[in-house]
């Protein structure tokens, strides 16, 4: 301590001051969790030794699986800190949305890694290991991309967690098209209702006719096309200073994109445009080469589109996603069925169901927390 006062008194003011600003900074920094697991991948810092032993497993597996997948990716170690609460500082926490985020030393150096506790699922650790991992061959990857390229990466290593994965992205990306086309179909009594003798109830002919709905449904506010083209305009650097805090929309277009790209040349496709605008002399790969890759043309990407993009999977997973959404639209689409069936009938004998682009179904009697929420609001709507 003395021969850092000494130090100290020997320097200018400017410096000085800069060293005391630096001394600071490093008190104000978060200490490293306690208990650490080293692997040949990083050490995993956590609060507990089941947490870090739980992470270092994670770590072995993702990290060697993570590089093999991606690209031009660097061949290196990353610390994993896993805190109660994500912060760099010991006063300044990152918002509970947030469930991990990767620390820069400095453009494709990557410090460490830091996930939230009892957020630490394999989805966020492989996403957070593409940041630590990417190399400058991808430096002319729009930076909005590059979260939507850890989403992919994440989805391709976690086979229990895709549908998961997709369907999420997808209900993030209806901002960009303005919600999700459905199409409601339901058997229409319109006065075919018959007795049925044996059971004292109502019974609904098979050859009662059956009518269908174009909905669309709204998740949140819409984002213009503009938007898109200029978040794929957009690098690294000015993304995170242009948007401190990247909406979920942007990811769900991010992750669209990066998808349909891999699903038709593979990850090494969309490297290749890397290589290609970088041997141009190009700041970024033009958005029309992005866009042509996935097959996505701006001015159609609307719900109707969006509504091809989900297998049945994934859009009875989307159900699962936001019940209350899916809930509501039904109801709207039902509503000349509303003073004729109780919500009981309505399952059970007008049959609705969710038809997709490719003729799938989904029954909506099926899905219980979508069942849960329309008898809800049938009896708040019954009590007044």
């Amino acid at each position: 301590m003395r021969a850092r006062r000494s130090s100290i008194g020997r320097l200018g003011p400017r410096r000085t001051a800069c060293l005391l600003s630096a001394l600071a900074a490093t008190a104000c920094l978060a200490p490293p969790p306690p208990i650490v697991v080293e692997t040949p991948f990083g050490a995993v810092h956590a609060e507990t030794q089941g947490t870090a032993t739980e992470v270092a497993a994670m770590l072995e597996d993702l990290a060697p699986r993570v590089k093999a997948l991606l690209p031009g990716s660097q061949d290196r170690s990353i610390d994993v800190w896993v805190q109660d609460e994500l912060r760099v500082y010991r006063y300044h926490t990152r918002p509970e949305s947030v469930r991990g985020f990767t620390l820069l030393a400095e453009e494709f150096r990557a410090r460490r890694i830091h996930l939230q506790e009892d957020g630490q699922s394999p989805w966020y650790l492989a996403h957070e290991l593409v940041h630590a991992l990417i190399g400058e061959g991808w430096a002319t990857l729009p930076g909005i991309l590059e979260e939507g390229l850890a989403d992919v990466i994440a989805e391709e290593l976690n086979e229990g967690q895709r549908v998961h994965i997709r369907a999420h992205r997808l209900l993030n990306a209806t901002a960009f098209s303005d919600g999700i086309e459905l199409e409601l179909a339901y058997r229409v009594p319109d006065g075919l209702l018959e007795p049925d003798a044996s059971e004292g109830r109502r019974i609904l002919p098979e050859s009662a006719p059956e009518l269908r709905r174009r909905l669309v449904l709204r998740l949140s506010e819409s984002v213009p096309a503009s938007v898109a083209l200029e978040l794929l305009a957009t690098d690294r650097s000015r993304l995170h200073s242009r948007w401190p805090e990247i909406p979920e929309a942007y990811y769900g277009l991010a992750w669209l994109i990066v998808s349909r790209i891999h699903e038709r040349s593979g990850l090494t496709g969309l490297f290749e445009l890397c290589t290609r605008a970088a041997e141009a002399r190009l700041a970024l790969v033009p958005p029309a080469w992005l866009l042509e890759a996935a097959e996505i043309d701006l001015d159609t990407f609307d719900s109707a589109f969006l509504a091809t993009c989900f297998s049945r999977d994934e859009f009875q997973r989307a159900i699962y996603l936001r019940p209350e959404a899916f809930a509501e639209a039904a109801i709207q689409g039902l509503r000349p069925l509303d003073e004729r069936l109780d919500t009981r009938e309505l399952f059970y004998l007008a049959r609705p169901a969710f038809v997709l682009p490719d003729g799938g179904r989904v029954q909506l009697s099926t899905i219980g927390p979508l069942r849960e929420e329309m008898r809800a609001r049938a009896g708040t709507r019954e009590s007044r």
